[in-house]
Formats: C-alpha cells, structure tokens, sequence
C-alpha cells in the first residue's frame, strides 16, 4: 500500500472540479484507491462520496492507493493531488 498525504490549499477545499478529477484518475486503474479526512474514508472512484465529504481548505487528507498496479497508479494521483 502507497500512502499519500496532502493539506488541501484551494481557497474553496476539496471543490467539484477537483473531485471529477481524482475520480477519473482512480477508475484508471485496478488498484483501489481510498480518500481519508478526519475519520472518513470513502472510494476515491466515488465522485459523489467524495463530494459527500465536504473537505474545506486547510484540511489534511490521505490518499491510500493498494493493488496490482499501485506504484503508478499512486504516481498519476500524486501528480494529480499537487493541484488540491
């Protein structure tokens, strides 16, 4: 399993747009990938439970990708989650 942390830093937190986004790159790949903030965790496929979160700016989150293909579906996410 591949961990990756982040401090959202868009004044408008974890938004729409940034949601549709981490959501594609997910479904990309065969390893899951889970989105966690606070005691929530939730599919990071899930465009609607990430939604559901609501994750304001300034707030920390962790990405944790697990799978057959982990090492570069983690990279495409990482490079992905600079932009939160």
């Amino acid at each position: 399993m591949i961990k990756i942390e982040r401090q959202v830093t868009d004044p408008l937190g974890f938004h729409i747009q940034l949601a549709v986004l981490l959501a594609g790159e997910a479904q990309r790949w065969r390893s899951r990938a889970t989105f966690r903030h606070g005691q929530a965790s939730v599919d990071a496929a899930d465009l609607m439970a990430l939604l559901g979160l609501g994750v304001p700016s300034g707030s920390r989150i962790e990405i944790d990708v697990e799978g057959p293909d982990e090492a570069t579906a983690a990279e495409a996410i990482r490079n992905l989650s600079r932009t939160f």
